[in-house]
């Protein structure tokens, strides 16, 4: 398994925190564990989800924020990160800068949206959410 940065990028009010903490909620349906409460809307949690250790921090509108939970998951052994990010910026010039320097690969992502509200933010973001759990999977079971 090659190890893994999912970045989710985009501007402001876009629904990368929402889109990443319905992801942690979706791993914790699937099995995985945690000890951190993923309740909530911003959070920074290491889960051992079939056997590999995954970071997901649901906030990265500062450099300084992805830096510091990059290097948090890179001390807990991380097999996968997935972490908020700007689309342009220091926030991308950290992620890889840490990628490069550790051996990470980088997919780039985008939370999905609706613009005519045909369909709720809340469904479309665990649409969103779905697609990454299964492209983890897939990272995982070496598909990707």
């Amino acid at each position: 398994m090659k190890k893994t940065i999912i970045a989710v990028s985009g501007t402001a009010n876009v629904g990368k925190p929402m889109t990443l903490a319905r992801l942690g909620r979706q791993l914790l349906a699937a099995g995985a564990t945690s000890a951190t409460n993923v309740s909530g809307r911003d959070f920074n949690a290491i889960f051992t989800y079939e056997t590999k250790k995954i970071g997901i921090q649901t906030y990265g509108d500062a450099r300084r924020l992805v830096k510091n939970g990059l290097d948090g998951f890179l001390t807990m052994n991380c097999d996968v990160i997935a972490i908020a990010s700007k689309g342009y910026g220091g926030t991308v010039k950290a992620i890889e800068k840490f990628a490069n320097t550790h051996g990470y690969r980088v997919i780039w992502t985008k939370p999905y949206c609706v613009c005519d509200e045909t369909i709720s933010d809340n469904d479309i973001k665990d649409y969103s959410a779905s697609h990454l759990k299964f492209m983890l999977d897939n990272i995982i079971s070496t598909i990707l």
